[in-house]
């Protein structure tokens, strides 16, 4: 079997000329190629004939993609995105219907490129309905085309004639492009003069500050200790127990611990739930004293041992 290369990645937006050196390397397919490799890789799971369809389209890809790149993302995942539909349109491509792939590519590679920027553009956190995906993405093309103010709401006359060419509520146009002049440049000065705060200035930070990130820290570890410290005071078969049930990556069923220690299904359930309350009992214990020390002001002395009681085998 051939080796496939690795396709070509895109790392930067400096990277972006060098990128599109690489790719118009790939040759373009003739109708009849184009037919003969969608048949092989369909039939056949030929994945060599696949990389041919890819490479081939990946100019047309970059294209699209690059169409996209004022909505302030970063152009490297504008065109993964791009080249992840052209994929899905190799994946599902019907040579017997006619028509070329590239034809066929354009709609997936548009939909999986408009669905990123859906997902990620920051202003946007509304319903994605086919007619509000529209406006989002016609709305500066009708503004440009009427001359409309990119300053400020829009004229009534200039909503009712982007809301009939769309076919979208007036009140929609409306919001959607207040989100749209929202994205600005957090560089921007607040005021007329050259020490104006900018808009970056006035932000929150939303990271914790070090004293609050190391006090997190602080209570994770305690908690971890005092549910190890917990565990150990469980029977082995309990500790297996909620080991397999609450611990595990893929839990067991209370059916399969039933056949596996011999009792039935209840009982495992009762042996759960017993070890449980024992754990949030002997957690809570344990985080108490540990504060009730800490307030006393004993933490240079030695740690007192926590007197967890010690139950019976269930």
């Amino acid at each position: 079997m051939p080796i496939i290369a690795a396709l070509p990645s895109l790392s930067s937006r400096d990277g972006l000329s060098r990128y599109l050196t690489e790719i118009r390397k790939f040759p373009l397919l003739e109708a009849s190629e184009e037919v003969a490799y969608a048949r092989s890789w369909r039939d056949h799971g030929d994945r060599q004939a696949a990389y041919r369809l890819v490479t081939s389209h990946l100019r047309l890809a970059a294209k699209i993609a690059i169409s996209y790149r004022h909505y302030g993302l970063p152009i490297a995942d504008i065109v993964s995105e791009a080249n992840l539909g052209l994929m899905q349109a190799v994946k599902r491509f019907e040579p017997e219907r006619g028509f070329r792939l590239a034809t066929y590519a354009m709609w997936w590679i548009k939909a999986s490129v408009q669905e990123y920027i859906l997902r990620s553009w920051s202003l946007v956190r509304m319903g994605t309905t086919p007619a509000q995906k529209k406006l989002f993405f016609k709305l500066r093309q009708l503004k440009t085309r009427i001359a409309a103010a990119d300053e400020g709401d829009l004229r009534p006359e200039h909503v009712n004639y982007i809301s009939k060419q769309l076919r979208v509520s007036p009140p929609d146009v409306i919001e959607m492009n207040r989100r749209l002049r929202g994205d600005h440049s957090l560089n921007v000065a607040i005021g007329d003069t050259e020490a104006s705060e900018e808009w970056q200035d006035r932000l929150i930070d939303p990271t914790p500050d070090p004293e609050s990130r190391l006090s997190e820290i602080d209570d994770y570890h305690r908690r971890q200790v005092a549910l190890t410290e917990a565990l150990n005071t469980l029977s082995a078969r309990q500790r297996a127990i909620v080991e397999a049930r609450l611990l595990a990556d893929e839990p067991k069923t209370l059916d399969e611990l039933a056949r596996e220690h011999g009792v039935s299904r209840e009982r495992i359930r009762q042996i759960e739930g017993r070890a449980v309350e024992l754990i949030r009992s002997a957690v809570q214990a344990r985080i108490a004293d540990t504060q009730a020390r800490s307030t006393a002001g004993l933490k240079g002395k030695p740690s007192l041992q926590p007197k967890f009681p010690r139950y019976a085998r269930s």
